[in-house]
């Protein structure tokens, strides 16, 4: 008995020592780090402090290169073993105050190397540097800050752009004004002025100052309100930056609301995190604080927003289509968040993004950019999606917020994810900024006149206030027989 007794407590020793060994191992994976580096020479290779391997393991780099045991300087994938010296090295930015990173892949573990370039005055040069809290990035913007080189590229392509205009499946509507914006959307405010905002900067990719707005009194006339919420006055969780391809920190797809009285503004970060800000004065150009409790944040996924029912209960929507109903303060869900069922689904791979097939077998109404209204007793939940090359906004009903919908339909052409509201005259709109070539023009607020079917599908107005180059009875005649191919059996 006293031998099997020191057998078994050999083994849950050995046993023991083992996990420990592991945990020890992990948590040193855990503390291993690069100390970042500020104030460096701009367009400068910048090496890392060495650090060493904990274990034996496949080792690659993104947006930099590495050397293991002082040996040349490596991109691509390889081996190391544990012991092995590692550092990396990163282009620095030739802009001022501006970052750089490159991971390190080292196992299953991910390891950031950031520099910042120091502070010195830039060449003002169109397109070049960011954009640093001096406000839109617009076309007509031609010092630091004005729009990107691809900006230019893509809407100078005028040969290649507008061939949903040409096919009659949306009209050739001009932007709103001149400014380079992703993501529009469009509310009413308490004061009954339009109030508009979306992704700005000519960088989203990598970063921008925050949150701007402008405000309208009549869908013809904007004026710029200014940043109102900015990374370096108001953020909290957002400060940091984030290694999404490279270094980012940047706002995606703002929305303002008015609910409950107030103003809020959804917005996310890439490659994934949500937040919720509220204006601290009951004014739409704020101040705004988090409206969260504790400073709280939705750690994964993009493009929130919200939606008041008429009963006053307010829901928050993020995604492809996630909803849960939110606090009564707003500081917070009250349950966990659903994603409705979609009935009929359409399962031809041409009407969906890539990625919809291998990961949800085509069974969502869009991939991200989701919003929601109600007319006539009917919940209409958008999404942008891929629509035989469009960035087009999908609309699928339902007589319950939670679901099923049915009609999944591509309602706007080149749509994308963007907001519906209904104007002081009771006519629908649908936001729009452009993300494809089939579009009119790329990356500038537009709206689309929207109307609706007897059983209440959406499908792009035949009476649009701006129509193009065509005569009122050309575009009528391309209409007529979209409608009858498109549109008749909705």
């Amino acid at each position: 008995m006293k031998s099997i007794f020191l057998m078994y407590l050999k083994n849950s020793l050995s046993g023991l020592l083992i996990v420990l060994f592991a945990n020890a191992c992990t948590d040193k994976s855990k503390r291993m780090t690069f100390n970042e580096r500020i104030d460096v020479e701009p367009s400068t290779w910048i090496e890392s402090n060495v650090i060493q391997s904990p274990l034996s393991d496949s080792i690659v780099v993104n947006n930099g290169e590495y050397s293991v045991n002082s040996g040349n300087w490596i991109q691509g994938k390889s081996s190391i073993s544990e012991g092995d010296k590692i550092k990396v090295r990163v282009m620095s930015s030739k802009l001022p105050n501006d970052v750089t990173m490159c991971e390190i892949i080292l196992g299953n573990d991910s390891i950031y190397f950031q520099v910042t370039t120091k502070n010195f005055t830039a060449t003002a040069k169109q397109g070049d540097a960011r954009n640093i809290n001096l406000g839109i990035s617009g076309p007509n913007n031609t010092a630091i800050g004005g729009p990107s080189p691809q900006w230019l590229k893509y809407n100078s392509d005028k040969e290649k752009m507008g061939s949903a205009v040409k096919e009659g499946l949306i009209p050739n509507i001009k932007p709103l004004f001149d400014a380079q914006i992703r993501d529009a959307v469009i509310c009413i405010g308490g004061d009954g002025r339009y109030y508009l905002t979306g992704s700005t900067g000519s960088d989203i990719w990598h970063f921008n100052d925050g949150v701007e707005l402008w405000a309208s009194e009549n869908l013809k006339e904007w004026d710029y309100m200014g940043l109102v919420w900015t990374f370096e006055k108001d953020a909290t969780w957002e400060k940091a930056w984030r290694f999404h391809h490279k270094a980012v920190r940047a706002l995606w797809a703002p929305e303002i609301h008015y609910v409950k009285g107030n103003y809020f503004i959804t917005h996310s970060m890439p490659p994934g995190g949500r937040g919720l800000l509220k204006s601290v004065t009951g004014k739409p150009e704020g101040p705004y604080v988090n409206a969260l409790e504790n400073d709280g944040f939705w750690k994964e996924d993009i493009d929130g927003s919200l939606f008041q029912d008429e009963d006053g209960s307010v829901y928050y929507l993020y995604g492809g289509g996630w909803i849960a109903k939110m606090k009564d303060d707003m500081s917070g869900l009250a349950e966990e968040p659903v994603k409705p069922a979609l009935i009929d689904p359409d399962m031809n791979p041409t009407h969906h993004a890539r990625t919809c097939a291998p990961r949800r077998n085509c069974q969502d109404i869009g991939h991200e950019g989701t919003f929601m209204f109600k007319r006539n007793g009917l919940y209409y939940l958008t999404a942008a999606d891929s629509y035989q090359g469009r960035y087009s906004s999908m609309v699928a009903v339902s007589e319950n917020i939670y679901g099923p919908y049915k009609w999944r339909h591509e309602a706007v052409p080149c749509g994308g994810g963007t907001s519906y509201f209904k104007d002081h005259e009771g006519q629908w709109w649908c936001t729009y900024f452009g993300n494809d070539n089939q579009s009119p023009f790329r990356e500038m607020p537009g709206i689309i006149k929207v109307d609706f079917t007897s059983d209440g599908k959406v499908f792009p107005s035949k009476d649009q206030p701006q129509l193009n180059t065509l005569s009122q009875q050309e575009w009528e005649q391309k209409w007529a027989k979209v409608w009858k191919d498109k549109y008749v059996n909705l």
